[in-house]
């Protein structure tokens, strides 16, 4: 298996693709060892988050030359976009996912490996739209530093998402049941979110809490957990994900001035905020 790196992925190894962009932002790619890969298995290391819609783009830009030479290509995108429309909620609605995964099958991608995928219910391999997945989870790792960061103290592990709970599974950890009313539109502010968990359930008086969930996009579920577990006296919370999205304005400074004590997630999206811990994911 030979690696290429785009300067996207360059934490993962020595960038041997190169991209640019014309001064009219348009994007040149260039592959310099093109002619090494002829028949051989090939792993494109990329990133498609932010700016997913150019990314994309030039990830398409690559596969069509990369599969003139081989018919073996996997690429590994820490993080998929457009994976949480998955599914035609109201006649009419485009279900990206699937469109996403017909495009790099169309192009020629034998497998894509990536880490909780928002559309897929468990870690292990998939197939969507005819592209082979190999759908991997950082829960272990976010777990490991959830356990450093309270050293000897227990805690108790919460999903806030049903479609998340896979987490915790194996750490006799809790979910939350979330209710979303779902309006107008694709997760805009017409969306309405409760989130509520059974008294009966488990009792956090007192005790550390971790939340941890797959994704943090605009951080309204986050927040509403945080509050219901505050009221119900949880002690230190703390707040770990795969993928540190963050798209609501100053979310990331409301989530810690809501009680929580730390913010991690793993460097499947490369955040710069100094107030957040990143989690590395491994390089293979």
């Amino acid at each position: 298996m030979l690696n290429l790196i785009t300067p996207y992925a360059s934490d993962f190894g020595k960038p041997s693709v190169l991209i640019k962009q014309f001064p009219d932002t348009e994007s040149y790619v260039f592959i310099p060892k093109i002619k090494s890969l002829k028949n051989t298995r090939v792993r494109l290391y990329h990133r498609l988050y932010p700016e997913e819609d150019k990314r994309i783009f030039e990830l398409l830009l690559l596969l069509s030359r990369l599969k003139k030479e081989t018919r073996h290509i996997e690429i590994f995108v820490p993080y998929l976009p457009y994976a949480r429309q998955d599914k035609e909620h109201r006649v009419g609605e485009v279900v990206s996912a699937d469109i996403l995964c017909g495009l790099l099958k169309g192009f020629g991608v034998e497998k894509l490996i990536t880490y909780d995928c928002h559309f897929l219910p468990k870690p292990g391999n998939f197939t969507r739209s005819g592209l082979k997945i190999e759908n991997r989870s950082a829960g272990k790792l976010l777990l490991a530093h959830a356990k450093k960061f309270f050293k000897k103290e227990k805690f108790i592990l919460i999903s806030p998402d049903q479609g998340s709970s896979y987490f915790i599974e194996n750490a006799r950890g809790y979910a939350l049941h979330k209710k979303r009313e779902r309006t107008d539109g694709y997760h805009d502010k017409n969306i309405k979110s409760e989130v509520h968990l059974k008294d009966s359930e488990i009792d956090v008086k007192g005790k550390n809490i971790c939340i941890m969930d797959d994704i943090i996009a605009t951080g309204g579920t986050i927040l509403k957990a945080i509050a219901h577990l505050k009221d119900r006296g949880a002690k230190k919370i703390i707040v770990g994900a795969t993928h540190g999205v963050f798209c609501a304005d100053k979310i990331i400074e409301r989530i810690l001035a809501s009680s929580c004590d730390e913010i991690f997630v793993t460097n499947s999206i490369l955040c710069e905020e100094k107030s957040i811990k990143t989690v590395k994911l491994p390089k293979s």
